[in-house]
């Protein structure tokens, strides 16, 4: 009779964690959904590419990880363009990782002199 109790109580064990872990998991994929945060897979997926590939890539410094979790990598989705300009960079011109990260890294510097140069042509009009 109580090893048939003491196996009731573990199993109800059981549910607990798995509820509880479902219910986190459940959070996890509101917060992320909330935050509009992409797992490595998802990332993968929206540009069709192998997640081993998306791994090589932040193992390279071309994108950046936005939050980490016990399941893995959290990507913004601000990434996703990003790594599609890789694979176009990669696929298309068959740049290496090496010319990848100069050709991103000379765009953005350029963005940022144009937003400079629209600031500043905003404070000479003022002036003028």
């Amino acid at each position: 009779m109580w090893a048939h109790l003491q196996c009731g109580q573990n199993e109800a064990r059981t549910l607990e964690s798995r509820y509880a872990t479902r219910n986190g998991t459940q959070a996890l994929v509101l917060w992320r959904t909330a935050n509009s945060l992409l797992t490595l897979e998802d990332l993968a997926d929206t540009v069709a590419l192998h997640p081993k590939r998306v791994e090589k890539i932040l193992a390279f410094g071309l994108i950046e990880v936005t939050a980490s979790t016990s399941s893995g990598p959290l990507f913004s989705a601000t990434t996703v363009e990003r790594l599609r300009r890789i694979v176009r960079l990669r696929r298309d011109l068959g740049v290496n990782m090496a010319g990848i990260a100069a050709i991103l890294d000379m765009r953005e510097r350029i963005l940022n002199l144009q937003a400079e140069l629209g600031r500043l042509r905003g404070r000479l009009d003022l002036l003028a």
